[in-house]
């Protein structure tokens, strides 16, 4: 009796594909950082004062046309990168969980569904203030102040949704080390910061709130954290060898 160690030539191209497959994946994450920054600096955000006279209105649609337009492109891209980037993740923060049992609480998927839901409320945000300052220069000044004040609602959801994502992510993280244990204490960071955004709806101002703010750090956060959890998934997921064992008699 012999015994042989043959390689398995189709169990390793279809292992090679999916590592492949799931290397593409981790590194979308990558690809929705840049996206995700130039869809939020470009995005023309800081508007006139709400009582501003029409005019300065006017300046602004005309001055920010264009990188607005940019802006929702760019973040449109990002959410769509990013639906493919938690797809893996999602798998991974499960495996991790039922690994080392830590919870019967699906965190895995509350970060998949927060993430999502902030990802897509921050593109529309950004659409809608594209379609105020679409019209540069000849904009209807009352339209623009109405539609950039509505534009507020999907961005406090985004606020929500990133919140949810990056606590979920931050604990499953510190408690199974899945992740670099700093990347951890950057999603909570990031998670506190996109809640304190909540008190502008209480501060109730159409100006502008400082605890709008908390929505800088809070993005920081979320780029970070995805930028390292991609690369850890990235080199994770490496080629592996395979091969079987044939007897022959």
């Amino acid at each position: 009796m012999n015994i042989q160690a043959v390689a398995a030539p189709h169990a390793g191209d279809a292992a090679g594909n999916e590592s492949r497959s799931q290397r593409l994946l981790a590194l979308s994450g990558i690809v929705f950082v840049p996206l995700f920054l130039v869809g939020w600096f470009g995005s023309g955000g800081v508007t006139p004062h709400y009582n501003a006279p029409d005019q300065d209105w006017v300046n602004w649609a005309h001055d920010n046309q264009w990188n607005a337009r940019i802006s929702a492109f760019a973040m449109l891209l990002a959410a769509l990168v990013f639906l493919y980037f938690m797809s893996g993740i999602r798998a991974v923060l499960a495996n991790a969980e039922a690994r080392i049992r830590v919870s019967s609480w699906p965190l895995g998927r509350v970060a998949f569904a927060g993430a999502i839901i902030g990802v897509g409320s921050m593109a529309m945000a950004l659409v809608t203030m594209a379609a105020a300052s679409s019209d540069g220069a000849s904009v209807d000044p009352a339209v623009a102040k109405a539609v950039t004040t509505g534009a507020a609602g999907p961005f406090m959801v985004a606020a929500m949704g990133f919140a949810a994502f990056l606590m979920a992510a931050g604990v499953v993280t510190l408690r199974t080390r899945v992740f670099a244990r700093w990347t951890g204490f950057v999603a909570i960071i990031g998670a506190v910061s996109f809640l304190v955004t909540f008190l502008v709806v209480l501060d109730g101002t159409t100006d502008g709130s400082n605890f709008g703010y908390g929505f800088f750090p809070g993005a920081v956060a979320l780029v970070t954290w995805t930028a390292a959890a991609s690369l850890a998934t990235y080199r994770s997921t490496g080629p592996k060898e395979d091969a079987r064992v044939s007897r022959s008699y």
